[in-house]
């Protein structure tokens, strides 16, 4: 299974967005970091280590098993238990820094915001059954109800510093700034499918698609000018057949309607492609990849006419696709995507197989704005987000050699050694 290497400020957003994320007092655990006014215990980071373990787990790794944590995933000898343990703490350890900061502007929480924290455990109490009871789960984490009060309240510091320094919503935040975060953060690609499967539908004696003229199926839709084209016999309907000058029908494809086939519950019915018909299409997959380099408006051109997802281009990625490094984590296409498109040179192509068929990307030039654009909406829900957790990381860099570390306790600590947390 391939690895999503998450940018450190990627692994930031992803802690703080998590929720409940201190321990406070060292009778509350084993004092692992000293942040300004705050002590961060061992048991905040094990719990920040099994919410990492239940976010990959819900992304399809194999958490539970000892051959993915073992598994290398560099040449230096770095396992994934070590990789992922040490991305958790220089998280923990950039939002100790921000803490440091925190201190510094004489920030403090109002009641409201305490009473929010507060409410929220006694949910998760009510929800539990009792106190014992959820204590009972959360020891599975390393933490207990006192810990994740503690760990919302100092969340919560960290909403407030970021609205004060930043906004709310990152409303000081400018479009210039944006831009730039998104110039320097984010690559643009598109894609085309050919498919190893294609949804049944009629067919006349020679396997050929009908088409008709509109969504009654009552009127085949013929093509009736042409070279070779010539009237025919009646068909069915008892209209006047066309036909090419090779004896098949001569369909209006352009502008006739498919009777497409669907089971019970209203699904398309599907058809797979043969091994032949693929090994075709996989020779028809690289042509357009060969043809296509640094031509974005040939391959836009023929997406449109070739691709068996054109519909998605058409309404969801118009101008194409955006991603940042990492951005789609789960193991879904678009987590391939956004992999291989960093990989690649702007105008260059590539082929990529799939349980689906065979993606054709290209990745393209950034448009200047993309972001600011409600076409390319579904792309940027994040974005100011992002922006505003790089600016606080860059903000917060000089207050990390103010946050004392024991070394010796963060020496003992794995996330092997806790249960993935896919809740609290």
């Amino acid at each position: 299974m391939k690895k999503k290497f998450l940018s450190l400020c990627l692994a930031l957003l992803m802690l703080a967005s998590l929720c409940a994320s201190f321990s406070a007092c060292a009778s509350r655990g084993t004092t692992l970091m000293k942040a300004g006014g705050e002590k961060i215990s061992v048991n905040v980071f094990q719990l920040y280590l099994a919410r990492m373990k239940g976010s990959l787990g819900s992304a399809g790794y194999k958490v539970n098993t000892e051959d993915f944590w073992n598994t290398y995933v560099s040449t230096d000898n770095t396992t994934n238990a070590q990789f992922y343990t040490r991305k958790v703490y220089e998280g923990l350890r950039q939002i100790a820094a921000a803490l440091v900061l925190y201190d510094e502007l004489s920030l403090s929480l109002s009641e409201s915001a305490k009473d929010e924290v507060d409410a929220w455990i006694d949910k998760l109490i009510k929800e539990a059954g009792s106190k014992s009871q959820l204590n009972s789960i959360l020891s599975a984490y390393g933490a207990n109800i006192t810990t994740l009060r503690d760990a919302a309240l100092i969340e919560a510091k960290i909403a407030q510093l970021k609205t004060h320094l930043y906004g709310a919503d990152g409303s000081l935040i400018s479009a210039t700034a944006k831009e730039e975060f998104y110039k320097a953060n984010y690559c643009r690609g598109y894609q085309m499918q050919l498919a190893n499967y294609y949804y049944d539908r009629e067919k006349d004696k020679d396997g050929v698609t009908v088409f008709y003229t509109d969504t009654n199926f009552n009127h085949i839709a013929y093509k009736k000018e042409g070279e070779g084209i010539q009237a025919g016999e009646p068909d069915k309907f008892g209209d006047t057949t066309y036909l090419t000058a090779d004896g098949k029908i001569s369909y209006d494809i352009e502008n006739g309607k498919v009777n497409y086939y669907y089971d019970d519950k209203g699904n398309h019915k599907t058809v797979k492609y043969t091994d032949a018909e693929m090994a075709a299409r996989l020779e028809k997959a690289q042509e357009i990849a060969n043809r296509c380099v640094n031509k974005p408006d040939l391959f836009l051109e023929l997406a449109g006419e070739l691709s068996d997802n054109a519909d998605f281009n058409e309404n969801y990625a118009p101008n194409g696709m955006y991603f940042t490094l990492g951005s789609a984590s789960d193991e879904t296409v678009f987590a391939t995507f956004s992999e291989e498109l960093f990989k690649m040179e702007i105008g260059e192509l590539t082929v990529l197989s799939s349980d689906s068929g065979y993606y054709i990307l290209m990745r393209a030039e950034l448009d200047d704005g993309a972001w600011n654009d409600s076409a390319n909406s579904t792309w940027f829900s994040t974005l100011t987000g992002l922006t505003m957790e790089y600016m606080l990381k860059l903000r917060t860099d000089a207050y990390l050699s103010r946050v004392e570390i024991d070394e010796k306790v963060l020496s003992g600590i794995s996330i092997v050694d806790v249960e993935p947390d896919y809740y609290y």
